[in-house]
């Protein structure tokens, strides 16, 4: 039987200060009185090893941290394994000894939970204490890539919290991919007011908000942070997601499972009962202003300043292919006029990829990634789906019908006009937002992006013909180009 690492103890040495007799062993002590007896050297093939994993808690942590566990303080100081190159000048090595038996055993040593700052806009959660905390962020930095997923802008990271028997979603802004788009609320705000507002609305919770040192320089610019090596954060409940096992440093499935190819007629109904559901949610802890604000008027004046920040190769090239800058779209939207309706908390991007479905065959969606949230016209948020989402025209019709039957008519008068207006308007808006996309590659590896870049051609046509323009003739180049890289 082959018999276990050796184990060699090498013997105290004192240095070169003088011994008793007020001589140096460097000055004066022959080579054979400074070689160690062989009584320095123990060694026993049957040995065990001392247990390296021997651990205390670390008294200035609580003891529910996971990143509290020390090496023992009080344990015998760990016995030497040398190897041949490692060994000190003073320490001969064993000729009669094999390689293999000096070479030293991987040690596990435990992952210290990263240092993090808590941002005070989230309060600690009883149910998920700053501890949990520090465990997901120490799971976030050895997840395994199928658990880790990137969006438009975020990256998100399904961990374990094994105290809490949980999963959970730890997201990150990435630093190069600043949204074009503005945001207007907080995503934490939001989520926080679905919660308290107890309405049946599928969210994610939010679990903790902060800063820790995990993104750079850059993330730091882009998320307005105050330290240059601070990256900020949010954990998020894991709900709904399905298809995926984060538990343990292998995965399985293939990840949350999205309705890309259109919402089936049971999910329909879902959408718009969560929809009418978010007519409940009080908005005014949110945006105050909104009830005075003409939310039309606000669309069109955001859509005409996001073609102002368009970078000028984007532009340029917007130009050749005939849309117009930002005052003249600005006086061409301002021709139309939708119907004042009363204005609700809206989720702002319900694409598909914002859409997972649930656990079980008879589960509802989950609406995830609630950065583009705003106050205004619930009628916006169903017209934004419905570009956004490939439907089939009775599900289309269902969605519908089912919308205007289900919330009060101060929310849905005179709708069935003004949802060409705001679908034409979504239109406009890919045309720009999706040819700056072609240009800078930007957000090209998430699947909606994807999606949307590949069917320009057809958002370039339509939204030149709602604005009466004439699209340009080298647009077919580019896009022809554009399309094989």
């Amino acid at each position: 039987m082959r018999g276990s690492p050796a184990r060699v103890t090498a013997a105290p040495w004192a240095g070169p200060a003088a011994d008793a007799s007020g001589t140096s062993p460097d000055d004066t002590s022959t080579e054979e009185s400074r070689k160690p007896s062989d009584d320095a050297w123990t060694w026993s093939p049957d040995a065990p090893l001392p247990d390296p994993g021997a651990l205390e808690p670390d008294p200035g942590i609580p003891a529910s941290d996971p990143g509290s566990w020390t090496t023992a303080a009080a344990a015998p100081a760990p016995t030497a394994l040398l190897t041949p190159a490692s060994a000190p000048s003073r320490v001969p090595v064993r000729a009669d000894l094999p390689a293999c038996v000096l070479r030293p055993a991987p040690v596990p040593v435990p992952v210290r939970a990263p240092y993090w700052t808590p941002d005070e806009r989230v309060p600690e959660r009883p149910d998920f204490p700053r501890s949990a905390v520090r465990e997901a962020l120490a799971a976030e930095r050895v997840a395994p890539p199928g658990c880790v997923i990137r969006g438009t802008t975020h990256r998100n990271s399904i961990v374990y919290v094994p105290s809490r028997g949980v999963r959970v979603v730890v997201r990150r802004l990435v630093p190069d991919r600043a949204r074009l788009e503005r945001c207007f609320l907080s995503e934490h705000a939001v989520l926080a007011a679905i919660e308290r507002s107890g309405v049946p609305v599928r969210a994610p919770r939010v679990l903790a908000l902060g800063t820790d040192h995990a993104g750079g320089v850059a993330a730091s610019r882009v998320l307005g942070t105050s330290g240059e090596d601070e990256d900020a954060f949010a954990i998020h409940s894991y709900e709904g997601l399905s298809g995926l096992s984060c538990e343990g440093p292998s995965t399985a499935g293939t990840g949350p499972r999205h309705p890309v190819q259109g919402l089936l007629p049971r999910e329909a109904d879902d959408v718009v009962a969560q929809l009418e559901a978010l007519t409940r949610v009080d908005h005014r802890l949110l945006d105050p202003a909104a009830e005075r604000v003409d939310f039309y008027a606000w669309l069109c004046e955001e859509l005409a300043a996001l073609v102002g920040r368009l970078p000028a190769t984007s532009w340029r090239l917007a130009r050749e292919f005939g849309l117009p800058d930002g005052p003249r779209l600005r006086e061409i939207l301002g021709r139309h006029r939708v119907r004042q309706r009363d204005v609700a908390l809206l989720h702002g991007d319900l694409n598909p990829w914002n859409l997972v479905r649930g656990a079980g065959p008879d589960a509802g969606l989950v609406l995830i990634d609630w950065e583009m949230a705003m106050v205004g016209d619930p009628l916006y948020d169903l017209a934004r789906h419905l570009h956004l989402t490939p439907t089939l025209p009775d599900i289309r019709t269902r969605m519908l019908t089912a919308w205007h039957r289900r919330l009060p008519e101060r929310f849905t008068r005179g709708w069935e006009a003004d949802l060409r207006l705001y679908r034409a308007i979504e239109v406009v808006r890919s045309a720009y937002v999706d040819l700056h996309r072609l240009v800078t590659h930007a957000g090209l590896d998430a699947p909606n992006v994807r999606r949307a870049v590949d069917a320009y051609a057809m958002t370039l046509h339509a939204a030149t013909a709602f604005l009466g323009l004439r699209q340009r003739e080298p647009a077919t180049e580019f896009l022809t180009a554009a399309s094989r890289s």
